[in-house]
């Protein structure tokens, strides 16, 4: 096993390592606790951390890496397609939003008041001066942010009453913008939403749910982890699979 830059490493507090994967490098984070067996977890950011035993040695940690690296593989890959890249919004009408996996017609108008509006497949803004873009912006990213606190809160409730019959308890989420996720759960046990997921259907927001909720329980994508997610929801492949199909046209 070597350091990224092919020199061996004698034992440390924490080091950066690789071992080789066919054709692909994988590089991993590696430190110690008080732990019985290595721990693999990949990352929403596709990096690899290892946490092994005090008294592991470097070949007991590469046997481990090399019987797991196709499972890595998977999950560095799931992560890569976790969150379409979102284009450039111009907010001019015509433009195509998407809400609750449905796709809208942004129209600007003029009116009385600033206001948005969504009705037979369009999204409307009334504005007293329909030139101002700026403000268009403003009014529509508010009026979606609003309706993910809605949505959002409905479905996290109705998902927290399926898991806690299955222990699993949580008091509530934030909702954050995040770069490359839907959701995340913290060490602390904060779930974390991307305002954004509510371009999804709802049986895909459920989904990021249920996911972040099992992870409360099971903080790494082990086998455990997956029992669990296939226990609270059987069809959870088919969600992640719509999931990842949800980009904004």
């Amino acid at each position: 096993m070597k350091t990224l830059d092919g020199k061996s490493q004698q034992n440390g507090h924490s080091r950066q390592l690789s071992i080789q994967y066919g054709r692909r490098q994988i590089a991993f984070q590696l430190s110690y606790s008080a732990r019985e067996t290595p721990a693999i977890d990949v990352n929403p950011d596709l990096s690899v951390t290892v946490t092994a035993p005090q008294d592991a040695d470097d070949a007991a940690v590469e046997q481990k890496m090399h019987k797991r690296a196709s499972w890595i593989v998977e999950q560095q890959r799931f992560f890569e397609n976790y969150l379409p890249t979102l284009p450039a919004r111009r907010y001019v009408s015509g433009e195509s939003h998407r809400y609750l996996g449905r796709q809208y017609r942004l129209r600007v108008h003029q009116g009385a008041e600033d206001s948005v509006k969504m009705a037979r497949g369009q999204l409307n803004v009334f504005l007293a001066d329909p030139s101002m873009k700026e403000q268009v912006k403003t009014l529509v990213v508010g009026w979606f942010r609003q309706r993910a606190e809605v949505v959002f809160r409905e479905l996290f409730d109705r998902m927290v009453a399926k898991a806690e019959r299955h222990g699993i308890s949580a008091a509530s989420f934030e909702i954050r913008r995040m770069k490359n996720r839907w959701g995340s759960c913290t060490r602390e046990g904060r779930i974390l939403l991307n305002p954004n997921l509510i371009i999804a259907p709802k049986l895909c927001i459920e989904y990021v749910i249920v996911h972040e909720l099992c992870h409360l329980n099971e903080h790494n994508h082990g086998p455990v982890f997956y029992r669990l997610l296939q226990t609270l929801m059987p069809d959870w492949e088919q969600r992640r699979e719509r999931l990842n199909g949800c980009v904004v046209g």
